[in-house]
């Protein structure tokens, strides 16, 4: 980021004293002193220009030359709508624009003004320039600014691609064309860092998938992740969410004899009874298996169905 500043000699104090502010904001500048009668055929105003971001012409005071009226003005206002860069205005008053300009600059009375600016200014810029070096960068490495390229970087468990996608600008809920967010994607990946990243970036843990219908605890239960399943539990995900066909990660861990996801579900407060479509839950799946260690589990950490106790 590197802002310009124009004046015609009125303005070398402003111009100096802007210079520092933007010394503090840690922002480049540079200060041009343009001779009022300078002509379109002298090169020196091009090449300082080029190179800036943002151009600020300086009028200290009304009542002076309009803008439209000076030639270095028209020349710094049409490099400006050129090169689609920001054109600033700085002084006491606001000068009248020539009626070919189209648009309406930015205008600083004072100082205070101008270093609100910077300071939003900045933020977006650097977030502007960080997206575009991650999109850069990922093309270096041959890898398309796409979801389809980002959910396959999370199936090759390509943590830094994942996170240049992140900083590229890609929402952490992107999904893929079969509608499975990246965080399902992570956690049938198996991969606990990216599954953790996209966490950390904001994913959203209960988002249900296109294709089985289940959240990335689904996912994890299928693929005997029991620590991904415990880091989605600790990010809020709903211990009993199901699948399409109704089996919660509870069963599908009952059925996969998965003791410590089991266990890790019943201190989340996973519900035992809770049947799936063929109407069986994972306390009759584990009878039905017989899962004894199930059994001691269940026992352990949850009270016996009522149809148990009534026949005590």
């Amino acid at each position: 980021m590197k802002i310009l500043f124009l004046h015609d000699g009125t303005g070398r104090e402003i111009a100096a004293n802007l210079l520092k502010g933007l010394e503090k904001h840690g922002i480049e500048g540079e200060a041009a002193f343009i001779e009022r009668d300078w002509e379109p055929s002298e090169t020196p105003l091009a090449e300082i220009l080029d190179g800036a971001t943002h151009v600020l012409a300086i009028f200290p005071k009304a009542g002076g030359s309009s803008p439209g009226a000076l030639p270095w003005f028209a020349f710094a206002a049409g490099f400006a709508c050129g090169a689609r860069l920001p054109l600033l205005f700085y002084g006491e008053e606001a000068p009248s624009l020539p009626p070919w300009f189209a648009g309406e600059p930015v205008r600083f009375r004072n100082e205070a003004d101008f270093s609100a600016y910077l300071d939003r200014e900045a933020k977006e810029w650097i977030r502007e320039r960080s997206i575009q070096q991650a999109r850069e960068t990922l093309l270096e490495r041959g890898i398309p600014c796409t979801a389809a390229s980002l959910g396959q970087c999370i199936g090759e468990k390509d943590l830094e691609a994942v996170k240049l996608f992140l900083r590229a600008g890609f929402s952490p809920d992107t999904r893929d064309k079969a509608g499975v967010p990246l965080i399902c994607l992570a956690a049938r990946a198996g991969d606990r860092e990216i599954t953790a990243l996209l966490i950390e970036s904001g994913a959203s843990v209960n988002a249900p998938a296109g294709d089985r219908g289940g959240a990335a605890l689904i996912d994890a239960a299928l693929g005997k992740h029991t620590d991904i399943l415990g880091d989605l539990l600790g990010a809020g995900a709903d211990p009993n969410a199901k699948s399409k066909d109704g089996q919660s990660a509870l069963i599908i861990a009952v059925g996969l004899n998965d003791e410590p996801t089991v266990e890790l579900l019943l201190k989340s407060g996973a519900n035992v009874d809770d049947p799936d479509s063929l109407g069986v839950s994972a306390r009759k799946y584990a009878a039905l298996f017989n899962r004894p260690g199930m059994v001691k589990l269940f026992q352990t950490y949850t009270k016996p169905p009522v149809s148990e106790i009534k026949g005590a």
